[in-house]
This record gives C-alpha cells, structure tokens and sequence, in this order.
C-alpha cells in the first residue's frame, strides 16, 4: 500500500461517514499507534516504551525507559504528517518476527488491519 492510496482511503472514508479529514486522520493514527503498542512483544520493556509519535518531523530519540506510556495526538495533528517510529536497532528483527511473542510482527499486521477497516466503511 503506498502513502497515496492510503491517504486517498482516508480521504473517502472522511467523504463515506460526513466526518472531518483531520479527526479521521487522528483517529486512525491513535489506532495504528494502539495497534502497534499493543503488539510489541515485551521482554524488557524497551521496544514497547520506544514508539515515538512525531507530528510533522520523525521523531528519532530513544530512552532506556522500559515502561510504556501511551502518548497523546496534539490537537491539529491531522493537517500535519503524523510519523509513528521505533529507533531501536533491534525494532527491525522483531517486525520481521524475531519475538515468538510476535513472529509476524506488529506494524504490518496493525497497518493491514486498518487498511481493511477502512476498506469496507469505503465500499
């Protein structure tokens, strides 16, 4: 799925339910930020303490923290680029199923998840 189609989707699905494109695209980045969070295995902590919501610019900073706190959306969030990022050096393995936690890993299966949602609201 490219970024153009799935902005388009987000575009119809705003059009298909009368609701504003910036509250579609800030609930749809809390999804795919709870999605993503909630698939992250835990072994220490670290990976999951380690999503990053960055509003307009990616947010690259790590922490050693290995408690997870969710972050919040700032209001105009969705007229601007949201970029959900990990920056640990490992995120990749564990995405590609490294975790027997999660051997199929957490951002796609969250993104095709919400890719279908949407799907069927626009169809």
């Amino acid at each position: 799925m490219s970024v153009a189609s799935f902005n388009a989707d987000l575009e119809k699905f705003a059009k298909t339910t009368d609701l504003e494109l910036e509250t579609v695209v800030r609930k749809v980045a809390f999804d795919v930020y709870k999605g993503i969070t909630q698939k992250t295995p835990v072994d220490t902590g670290r990976a999951k303490a380690n999503w990053n919501i960055g509003l307009g610019a990616i947010d690259s900073s790590i922490t050693e923290n290995t408690t997870f706190t969710a972050l919040p959306l700032p209001k105009g969030s969705g007229k601007r680029p949201i970029y959900i990022t990990n920056n640990l050096p490992y995120i990749g393995k564990l995405e590609n199923g490294s975790s027997k936690q999660a051997p199929t890993g957490m951002v796609r299966l969250t993104m095709s998840s919400i890719q279908r949602s949407i799907s069927n609201v626009i169809r």
